[in-house]
């Protein structure tokens, strides 16, 4: 039997009543009404586009759902008040779904906030944040009772064999040098053919996994994002570009040409040879002291961004 943890975790929901003539906004979360807007700044963090139409058809992962991660609160080398976020954006169901003043589908943004501290003490990575957050319903979901409260996620306690069997099927050389080459600049990733949102977390997870675990507690990573930004999300499937965002795709390895980058992707290598996939992760979730990727001054993952549009446009 699979041994798991329990993890408590703060929500949000983003989105609009029905026949609403307004933008979308928080309309529930755990901390209660007065917390309504900080939580909409956390949300409004990594929306990094606008959904289609819900009756556009697209490829998969380019339609909802969107998954999308961030962090809020502490800077510097505070963890206790650092939070991991992920936020799932998608239609609801037939049977719940609500249309604006103009007629158009409203889409939903379900957020759940988890210490970091939590998070690091497992080496829980983003697929294990993925499924332990996906099967749980919010109030406003189910019949509420009482005062809105943190909800109860379950993960799996161990994730590393799971993690080294995504590293093993993305390709290891190809994620290793993905990852040295996140150390120099934000990635788009490419895929080869049709992925699916959950298909492009794990992809995302054997990447992020070959860098020590304190770059989770600032990196954003987004499974679509249409309007990525120079800088945000730093790992993402994009068809945006810039002049710094390195375009990765998913049969070729890059290549690192920083002397940190480079030294990085020499010692996976290396601890590959010595230590087996398996080892290698675990080495590298005991480092859990937040880290910075180039050019993050410590406000890019805390600062909020303006989304006005989100749902059918």
């Amino acid at each position: 039997m699979t041994p798991t943890l329990s993890l408590r975790a703060r929500w949000a929901v983003l989105s609009k009543p029905p026949a609403d003539s307004s933008d979308y906004r928080v309309l529930r979360c755990s901390d209660g009404p007065s917390e309504a807007a900080w939580f909409e700044h956390v949300i409004r963090a990594t929306l990094f586009g606008t959904p289609p139409p819900w009756s556009t058809a697209g490829r998969p992962g380019e339609v909802l759902p969107w998954i999308s991660f961030g962090v809020c609160g502490a800077g510097a080398e505070d963890t206790g008040s650092r939070w991991i976020t992920v936020s799932v954006t998608d239609w609801n169901s037939f049977a719940e779904a609500t249309w604006d003043s103009s007629g158009r589908r409203s889409a939903t943004t379900r957020c759940f906030l988890v210490p970091y501290e939590e998070l690091a003490r497992y080496g829980l990575g983003l697929v294990s944040l993925w499924n332990a957050v996906r099967p749980v319903p919010l109030p406003g979901e189910v019949e509420e009772s009482g005062t809105p409260q943190p909800v109860l996620l379950t993960a799996q306690a161990d994730p590393v064999e799971p993690t080294a069997r995504r590293v093993e099927a993305a390709g290891f050389g190809w994620a290793a040098a993905t990852a040295a080459v996140a150390l120099e600049a934000p990635l788009a990733l490419r895929a080869q053919g049709d992925r699916f949102a959950l298909d492009r977390i794990g992809v995302i997870d054997a990447v992020v996994s070959l860098l020590p675990y304190g770059y989770r507690a600032t990196l954003t990573a987004s499974t679509w994002a249409p309007d990525a930004t120079t800088d945000a999300p730093w790992i993402c499937y994009t068809k945006a570009s810039s002049p710094r965002r390195r375009v990765v795709d998913e049969d070729t390895p890059p290549e690192p040409v920083s002397p940190p980058a480079r030294a990085h992707l020499a010692r996976l290598r290396m601890l590959r040879e010595e230590l087996g996939t398996d080892g290698l992760l675990r080495a590298l979730a005991r480092r859990t002291a937040p880290a910075s990727f180039p050019g993050d001054d410590g406000s890019r993952h805390r600062s909020g961004r303006r989304a006005d549009t989100h749902g059918e446009a």
